[in-house]
């Protein structure tokens, strides 16, 4: 998402890798290039978009809750979404030893999709233009920011007839058409862009990428993306996914995953080998000390040969106890079983209910999917609690029982993130040490080469943090490795101890290879001519093989 902000920003259109994307939503990039051009650095961009949205879903949770169960349901509702684990771990802190459920386009996703159920509230209660207006723009909104809110909108137009049907206002039909003419107009140069980088219609370049691999990737006996990534999220076997996203295609010049961008018509290829790279050397000098480093006898000493196979069922359970507290779940799931419920309450949160069982169901269980469980559970819970509180004020009758309750519950949902925050406050567990050494190569890497070069490394934090284009490192051997780079003209090669590498031995934890004119092609073994080094960082050129 920051890449494909940056290139927004920096003019190159909606791109990765260097080709035009259509795998990722626009919405979040888009927000995120608007806010760097108004002067806020790219990485505070996008974390200041997250935190204001994620603060701003209160609002609608809390409408939701008091329309339905009254004013102190609706303070609870908005605490326990402000305290909900699941929305909390976009914070900078979050150490990575427990799910990353929320980053990227999920803030955004949730605080759109909530807002656009509120707007067919109003819009089917009181009738009004801008409501009608709003709901149109809110519902395209949510679709451009994740393509879950294809299924959103769809649930959400199938409530809002239910709703006029019911209620006898057809007079509205009308504006309700109006609203979806915004909706259209909204999404329209979404959908062109698509139909021009992939030769059709479609609603998502996600699905014609997904669609790719499996083609280009099935082998007999096995499955393709949505399996690879399944055995991945739910058996630990990263080897099948790599095998499926970082595969080259048999020009061995390009990905053959159309997730990292659609060949342009006019695309053109260099001979693998041939091509020069653009970028220069570092600045140091040569010392003239080399190292011969052996290749892996495979890609990678992580595969797993029989992953685990997990029930549905126990996939699904696994997935909802991930993104909601079990003790909470049974709170909001008191709600659902009581006896009192509002005619529309359901209505109007099954279109949140679809929207994550749809996409799980059609693809694969993640627990993020199904992140906006999370605000409905928070309406649900609150309901439990202040019926709970009704039945203890009416045994005990003092004023202190309903707030101490409400604090209990959003401290309770507050004990996961504190936690974390423990952990992590001293930056010194291993995914923040990472972090910090992948920011470190990143802002070596922009140091020491020209603005115009290509990196090429696993991680895209390099390519974030070097400020330089970036391409994705393939699932390959070295050789191969290398010739694709040369024919993306790229001017180093990044490898790490952290992620896949065809390097057996590496001589540290970041190894980075200048393609420049100096070098050599690629052998049966990867020799370097030492450039320069770091107690992080081993810089080298490649090098004809010494004579036996």
């Amino acid at each position: 998402y920051l890449l494909i902000a940056r290139n927004l920003a920096g003019g190159h259109g909606f791109s990765l890798n260097g080709l035009p994307h259509v795998a990722l939503s626009p919405l979040q990039p888009l927000l995120v290039a608007g806010l760097t051009l108004a002067g806020v650095p790219l990485l505070w961009a996008s974390k200041l978009l997250a935190a204001v949205a994620g603060a701003l879903l209160v609002v609608p949770v809390a409408f939701l809750a008091r329309r339905w169960y009254g004013e102190r349901a609706g303070l609870a509702a908005a605490l326990f979404a402000a305290a909900s684990p699941a929305l909390l771990t976009f914070l900078p802190f979050f150490p990575g030893e427990r799910w990353n459920l929320y980053f990227g386009s999920e803030p955004l996703f949730l605080l759109l999709g909530a807002s656009a159920i509120v707007a067919a509230i109003r819009a089917t209660d009181d009738g009004g233009w801008r409501w009608w207006m709003a709901l149109g723009a809110l519902v395209a909104t949510s679709y451009l920011a994740r393509l879950e809110g294809a299924v959103l909108g769809l649930a959400l137009a199938v409530a809002t007839l239910v709703s006029l049907a019911t209620r006898g206002k057809p007079a509205l039909l009308p504006r309700a058409l109006a609203g979806a003419l915004i909706a259209a107009a909204v999404v329209a140069p979404y959908l062109l862009y698509l139909h021009g980088a992939l030769g059709r219609w479609a609603v998502s370049g996600r699905v014609q990428a997904a669609a790719a691999v499996e083609q280009a990737t099935a082998e007999p006996g096995q499955g393709g993306g949505s399996e690879a990534v399944r055995a991945f999220v739910w058996g630990g076997d990263q080897e099948a996914l790599w095998r499926v996203l970082y595969a080259l295609d048999g020009s061995g010049t390009r990905m053959a995953s159309q997730y990292w961008g659609v060949p342009r018509e006019n695309f053109t290829t260099v001979a693998a080998g041939e091509g020069e790279g653009e970028g220069g050397s570092p600045r140091r000098a040569l010392t003239g000390r080399s190292q011969t480093i052996p290749p892996r006898p495979s890609p990678s000493t992580h595969a797993q040969a029989s992953p685990p196979r997990l029930s549905p069922m126990r996939v699904a359970w696994r997935a909802l106890h991930a993104v909601l507290p079990w003790w909470f779940l049974a709170l909001a799931l008191g709600c659902v079983l009581g006896k009192r419920r509002r005619g529309d309450q359901v209505l109007w949160l099954a279109p949140m209910l679809l929207t994550a069982i749809v996409p799980a169901a059609l693809a694969y269980v993640e627990p993020r999917a199904l992140l906006m469980l999370v605000p409905m559970a928070c309406v649900l819970g609150a309901k439990t609690v202040d019926g709970l509180i009704e039945a203890a004020v009416k045994r005990w009758p003092v004023r202190w029982i309903a707030p101490v309750a409400v604090v209990a519950v959003t401290i309770g949902l507050l004990v996961p993130t504190a936690r974390d925050l423990g952990r992590a406050w001293s930056a010194a567990t291993p995914l923040q040490q990472v972090a910090r050494a992948r920011r470190a190569v990143g802002e070596y890497l922009g140091a020491h080469l020209p603005p115009d070069a290509v990196i090429v490394s696993w991680h895209p934090a390099i390519g974030v943090f070097s400020g330089r284009e970036w391409r994705v490192l393939p699932y390959d051997s070295f050789e191969r490795i290398a010739g694709y780079a040369r024919a993306q003209h790229a001017a180093a090669l990044v490898f790490s101890r952290f992620e896949p590498s065809p390097l057996r031995e590496p001589p540290r934890a970041f190894t980075l290879v200048l393609l420049d004119s100096a070098s050599a092609a690629a052998g049966a073994n990867v020799h370097l001519e030492r450039v320069d080094e770091t107690p992080l960082v081993f810089v080298g050129r490649l090098a004809p093989e010494p004579a036996p």
